[in-house]
C-alpha cells in the first residue's frame, strides 16, 4: 500500500484541504500521514477564519514522521513564511523524490489562505524542491505577476513558472473559456503535453477539485507511474469525481 505524506490545512466543511486529500488517497488505495499547517472555519455560507499552526507544533508533526517510509508527498495550504521555511528544511532532509505542491492561495469563496509576503519565499525555497506544481490560472498569474486570460498565452506563463525554479508545471485550465478544458504540462527539460477533457456543466461548483487532483497525481506517482502518466490518471480520476458529485 503506497504511503503518502499530506501537508495542508483543515476544512470544517469537509469539502477541501486535508479532508479531500485523505478521502482521495484512501479511496484510491493509499495510506495517508496527515500534517496540519492550519485550521480553517468555512462552510456553505463562506469562509470565516483561519489559524496557522504554531511553529513548534508543525515542526513536531514533521519530526514524528521523519523516520517513516514515504512514497510521495502532497503539499497544500501553507499559511505563512514560517510554515514554508519549516517545510523546506524538512524536504531538504527527506529521501522522498515525488513531491507535489498545489500552491493554494484562496478558498473557493475567494478568501485569502496565504499571506502575501509568503509568496516570494514559497517560490525561492519550495519550487526547486518539488517535482511538480499545480496552479490554476489565478495562482499562475499571481505567482508570475502576469495577466494571462487566453489559451494562446499559456506557454508564456508556464515558461515563466519554470524560470522561477519549478521542475515541472501543470497549469489547470478550468478558468479558461471553451467547451473543452485543457490542462497544460511543461517540464524544465522542455517536455510538454496537454490533457484535454470535456468541461462538465456545473463542475466549478464542486469544491476541493484542486486538492483532489494533486492528491490523485501524488498517489499515482507513489505507485511508480511516470509524471505524465500520473497526471493523466489524476485528471481522469478528477473527471469521474466531479461527475459523481454534481448536485
Amino acid at each position: 500500500m503506497p504511503r503518502l505524506l499530506v501537508i495542508g490545512g483543515s476544512d470544517s466543511s469537509g469539502g477541501a484541504g486535508i479532508t479531500a486529500d485523505i478521502e482521495t488517497i484512501s479511496g484510491l488505495g493509499g495510506k495517508c500521514l496527515p500534517i496540519l499547517t492550519a485550521v480553517t472555519a468555512q462552510g456553505a455560507n463562506g469562509f470565516f477564519h483561519s489559524h496557522a499552526m504554531p511553529a513548534a507544533i508543525l515542526e513536531a508533526q514533521l519530526e514524528s514522521v521523519a523516520d517513516q517510509k514515504i512514497d510521495a508527498i502532497k503539499i497544500g495550504m501553507l499559511p505563512n513564511k514560517v510554515s514554508i521555511k519549516i517545510l523546506s528544511d524538512f524536504l531538504e532532509k527527506s529521501t522522498c523524490k515525488s513531491i507535489i505542491l498545489d500552491p493554494v492561495m484562496m478558498s473557493s469563496s475567494g478568501s485569502t489562505l496565504m499571506n502575501e509576503d509568503a509568496v516570494n519565499i514559497l517560490k525561492d525555497l519550495l519550487f526547486p524542491l518539488v517535482s511538480l506544481i499545480t496552479p490554476n490560472l489565478f495562482e499562475a498569474n499571481f505567482l508570475t505577476e502576469g495577466n494571462c486570460t487566453d489559451k494562446n498565452e499559456i506557454p508564456i506563463i508556464t515558461s515563466k513558472l519554470i524560470s522561477l525554479g519549478s521542475n515541472a508545471v501543470l497549469l489547470k485550465g478550468g478558468h479558461l473559456e471553451g467547451a473543452q478544458c485543457t490542462d497544460f504540462f511543461l517540464q524544465s527539460n522542455g517536455n510538454k503535453n496537454t490533457f484535454e477533457h470535456e468541461r462538465i456543466k456545473g463542475g466549478t461548483e464542486v469544491r476541493g477539485t484542486g486538492c483532489r487532483l494533486a492528491s490523485a497525481i501524488s498517489y499515482y506517482l507513489a505507485c511508480g507511474r511516470s509524471l505524465p502518466k500520473a497526471i493523466s490518471q489524476g485528471v481522469d480520476y478528477l473527471q469521474s469525481y466531479i461527475s459523481r458529485n454534481i448536485d
